[in-house]
């Protein structure tokens, strides 16, 4: 290629010169997609792609091999994948990495089948993605390809015999000649006119879907919507916005919930007009490159109309913050390097980051070059607050967008709500020199009533009776904690920290509320804007639910309120809400009362303004009486059992899922399992009845977590209705 990849990655804020430190070897809409067929019967907006990924929080944790990639500025070999999948598998997959990611550097792969679609990575590797699927489930991990199906290689161009999948069309019809990605012309784009182009594009993902990828990393789309790069100038063909959306929303009605798509080198045109409807995850920050801090929190720290909008992953996440959320984006902030760190304190610093922003947990430290910081990976404290499907926001000042207006959020003081009531708090300092002390007030910022107990995520830390959290941080440190309110009799949902979708926004310009802010715009002019609370529920059934409003419109105001789950069932059909008027001014704030049906687990309530709603409320918070009965154990089974044997407890009130809730399993002098507890420790299944544990193998530095033979382990069971009486389990 005349233009290297190292160039076509390169940021627009910090050169990116030199190689990792120790990184080795060198370095127009298409119609929505319903929920499912009965919600699209009732009158529920769909403002988003709103896929099983989306509704789940976060996005996966994975492992690519970008830094080897980068550094070398070429095709991975296939020793080298191999060599760290193995070690992904033994080290990583435990604690919830369980899919290996190809990344990049796939220009030359020329090999096809007859309908044009690459059969492996590279031409020179032995085995496809067929054997990579299969072998990597066999090490219980799933793979994730990197490839855009709106890429077609030069060799299926040239020859006429491969046709389009279902059809007799030539691939080479469906390209134009000079349209390509590269200047070697390996690659060219699809033309979306062309006839057999929409049966090419979601063939292409439907057989990587079929295959059993489970995640597609699709790159370059700014390239294909503006031929422009804010690097480079005129990259190519112009193929404008129209084919764009026309082009990703083909993608997206492919993929389903069958395979999750990565959007990647999006321009986010139009507050991501076409990314929310079509995307589950975008990147919103520049390449890593080298990574580093200067990547993290330096460089450009202005706001562009084009890739990447913002630079670094601290802007980036707080510039789209009002877009993430249940149903919403999950933002990408890119790959994670420990090694091109300088500070355990910048390490930690960016672990809190990604996880307090809800992004993809991708580590691209290998085998080779993670030294000493393996253990970084695998905090359990911090990675299940994830599985809780942990997404956060900054804190907001106005209802600005961050583009327009850079004091409208503090990209260093972050917190999100999680669907058992309780809070993560994270705060930071991005300064170079100077220590500072940040502070989150749990009444004011938050809401809270009362005090909370506060678990600090990485010193392993308990504190009582707390009403903030306040700390002094060094130059580029950081602390990440959970906050569980203590003596509520029901959950109380801020609207200010849910997500927001169809046109639904934050603000703060009426007095009275409580917390950071409310929603609003959840009016006839943005019919469709909706707010999604994430919800835990102990078990399924009718709960009682009430919101805090203000309407100003002089008369009563509808809202439409339904529920489902995570996988997109129905759980309670859309119902019509009443809101009273109150006061011209929008300052008083009132209550109306109700019930909702919630399914056993996580359930995603939505209060939405459709079109057949009148009028326009403010909604500052839901409350939600779904805290349970204490959780009691009547029996553990076996009486005694040695490590790596499964243990099953029996009782009432576990609640339906694990979520929140933990075992408290002590022995020798350590404890596994609790919100802090850092040693590994494996739910097998969890259910309102039963729960199945793992007794901890060795774990930790030289294995000094471990349970000993002889000794007499504690168990115990603790949700958010309190912790059960303790049993007792013989170490054999």
């Amino acid at each position: 290629m005349s233009i290297s990849r190292r160039a076509l990655l390169r940021g627009t804020g910090v050169a990116a010169a030199g190689s990792l430190t120790a990184l080795a070897v060198g370095g127009g809409r298409r119609p929505a997609v319903p929920l499912n067929a009965a919600l699209a019967a009732a009158t529920l907006p769909v403002t988003s792609r709103n896929s099983v990924y989306t509704r789940s929080g976060p996005g996966p944790q994975y492992w690519s091999p970008y830094s080897w990639n980068y550094a070398n500025n070429a095709t991975l070999t296939e020793s080298v994948w191999q060599e760290n999948i193995t070690w992904v598998a033994d080290n990583l997959a435990p604690y919830g990495y369980t899919m290996c990611c190809t990344d990049g550097w796939v220009d030359y792969t020329q090999t096809t089948n007859s309908n044009g679609y690459i059969t492996s990575y590279s031409d020179s590797w032995t085995n496809g993605w067929a054997y990579y699927v299969t072998y990597l489930k066999s090490l219980g991990m799933k793979l994730g390809v990197y490839y855009n199906p709106l890429w077609v290689a030069a060799s299926a161009v040239k020859d006429t015999s491969i046709t389009v999948v279902g059809t007799s069309i030539p691939v080479a019809d469906i390209v134009t000649s000079g349209d390509v990605l590269n200047s070697d012309d390996e690659i060219y784009w699809v033309n979306v006119s062309a006839n057999g182009a929409k049966e090419y594009i979601q063939g292409y993902v439907n057989y990587f879907k079929d295959m059993g990828v489970a995640f597609l990393r699709t790159d370059f789309w700014s390239w294909y919507e503006s031929g422009y790069d804010a690097n480079i100038g005129t990259v190519g063909v112009d193929h404008g916005s129209t084919d764009y959306a026309t082009a990703l929303s083909w993608v997206a009605e492919a993929a389903g919930d069958g395979i999750e798509i990565s959007v990647v080198m999006p321009n986010l045109f139009d507050n991501a007009g076409n990314e929310i409807l079509y995307g589950d995850s975008v990147r919103i920050d520049a390449d890593m490159t080298t990574g580093g801090w200067s990547w993290l929190s330096g460089g450009r720290q202005t706001w562009q109309n084009d890739w990447s909008q913002w630079y670094n992953p601290f802007l980036g996440f707080t510039g789209w913050s009002h877009l993430s959320g249940r149903t919403g984006l999950i933002l990408d902030g890119d790959f994670l390097a420990m090694s091109s760190f300088a500070s355990t304190a910048e390490r930690e610093t960016a672990i809190n980051l990604f996880t307090i922003a809800g992004s993809q947990l991708a580590i691209t430290d290998r085998v080779d070059t993670i030294g000493s910081d393996l253990n970084l990976w695998q905090n359990t404290a911090v990675l299940g607050l994830r599985r809780q499907g942990l997404v956060g926001k900054p804190y907001f000042y106005n209802g600005d967008l961050y583009s327009s207006d850079s004091g409208s959020r503090d990209s260093e003081r972050w917190a999100g709500q999680l669907p058992d009531g309780s809070w993560v708090v994270a705060l930071f300092n991005r300064n170079d020199s100077n220590t500072v002390t940040k502070t989150i007030n749990f009444s004011s910022d938050l809401g809270l009533t009362g005090t909370a107990t506060v678990y600090d995520l990485w010193a392993a830390t308990t504190s009582n009776g707390q009403s903030q959290i306040s700390t002094s941080l060094a130059p580029h440190a950081s602390q990440m904690v959970h906050v569980v309110p203590t003596g509520v009799s029901v959950n109380t949902y801020q609207a200010a920290f849910a997500n927001w979708g169809g046109g639904a926004m934050f603000n703060n310009d009426h007095t009275g509320y409580g917390a950071m802010g409310f929603v609003d715009n959840l009016q006839a002019a943005n019919a469709g804007a909706a707010v999604t609370f994430a919800v835990d529920a102990p078990s399924a059934g009718t709960y009682a639910i009430t919101y805090r409003y203000a309407n100003g419109t002089g008369s009563t105001s509808t809202m439409t309120v339904g529920v489902g789950d995570e996988s997109g069932n129905v759980v309670m059909a859309p119902v019509t809400v009443d809101f009273a008027t109150l006061d011209t001014a929008w300052t008083t704030w009132a209550s109306v009362s109700g019930t909702v049906t919630l399914t056993g687990g996580t359930n995603l309530i939505t209060v939405a303004r459709t079109s057949g709603d009148t009028a326009a409320i403010n909604l500052n918070y839901i409350t939600v009486a779904n805290i349970p009965s204490a959780p009691a154990i009547s029996s553990i089974s076996a009486s005694s059992a040695s490590a790596g044997q499964q243990v099953t407890i029996t009782g009432t009130n576990f609640g339906a899922s694990q979520a929140g809730r933990y075992v408290t399993f002590g022995d020798n002098s350590i404890n596994w399992g609790g919100p802090i507890d850092l040693a590994l420790f494996t739910i097998d299944s969890w259910s309102n009845t039963s729960i199945t544990f793992t007794v901890p193998k060795p774990s930790g530095p030289s294995n000094e977590w471990a349970v000993a033979s002889g000794t007499t382990a504690s168990v115990s069971v603790t949700t958010s209705g309190g912790t059960s009486n303790t049993v007792t389990l013989g170490i054999s």
